[in-house]
């Protein structure tokens, strides 16, 4: 069956669960907290091109469950350094979350723009339901520090890689929910080379000046909220190794 979800991303889930129960129990061991962390990055990439393939499949492209797009295995959804080795190292080296991963979709066969738009904005919208569970996990095992700001540093990833996806860049979903509303000039401009090149120019800025650009928006959008980000930044000392 194609559509069964793989053994690999229940593997992923089990490590991710395992990873933390170690956690509780050995919260001095830093070096669990990267893999935690990691490893709950690499299921909401799943889940947000998953999402992305979902209702693709629901609005007319049939060609996703064929590809595997369905299955929730990780495999299915990178494609080359730009999709899963950069984010990964912004994500180590920089301390943010960038977007990752991609589905195929026939275009051709969603019928309805709004369909299109709803297909780009289910994966940040699944990545943002992460960030919430993530965040709602975390206060309630404030009582397991080391636990707890892993979470926590989990939390700011997801968020930070759903306000940077929403961003109307050619090549992220921002620009996919509305690129079709765009005169058609428009989009016949923005090429795959155009959007690779765009995405990788992100992935330099933020890479180099990402606190500047996304911290402010994170203080911004958290203070709003009411939430504290004093314990991401402690996360943050046990997520870097060196």
């Amino acid at each position: 069956m194609k559509n069964n979800i793989s053994w690999l991303f229940i593997g992923l889930l089990a490590a991710f669960a395992a990873t933390g129960f170690l956690l509780a129990l050995a919260p001095d061991l830093a070096l669990l907290t990267f893999v935690f962390v990691l490893l709950g990055w690499l299921i909401s990439l799943c889940l947000h091109e998953y999402a992305h393939a979902l209702v693709a499949s629901k609005f007319g492209d049939y060609t996703v469950a064929g590809s595997g797009y369905l299955t929730l295995d990780p495999r299915h959804y990178f494609y080359g350094p730009t999709s899963l080795i950069l984010p990964i190292i912004a994500l180590v080296m920089g301390g943010i979350g960038l977007p990752g991963g991609a589905v195929m979709i026939r275009t051709d066969l969603i019928r309805k723009r709004w369909h299109q738009s709803a297909i780009s904005l289910a994966g940040p919208a699944a990545t943002l339901i992460c960030a919430v569970l993530v965040y709602f996990g975390a206060v309630a095992l404030q009582g397991l520090p080391a636990l707890f700001v892993s979470l926590m540093v989990l939390f700011f990833f997801l968020l930070t890689a759903f306000i940077l996806n929403m961003l109307p860049i050619p090549g992220l979903d921002g620009f996919g929910a509305i690129s079709p509303y765009l005169p058609q000039r428009w989009r016949n401009a923005v090429s795959p080379q155009v959007s690779g090149l765009m995405i990788v120019a992100l992935l330099v800025l933020v890479f180099f000046f990402g606190y500047r650009i996304i911290m402010p928006i994170m203080l911004a959008i958290t203070g709003a909220l009411g939430i504290d980000l004093a314990p991401v930044f402690l996360g943050l000392g046990r997520f870097r190794l060196w």
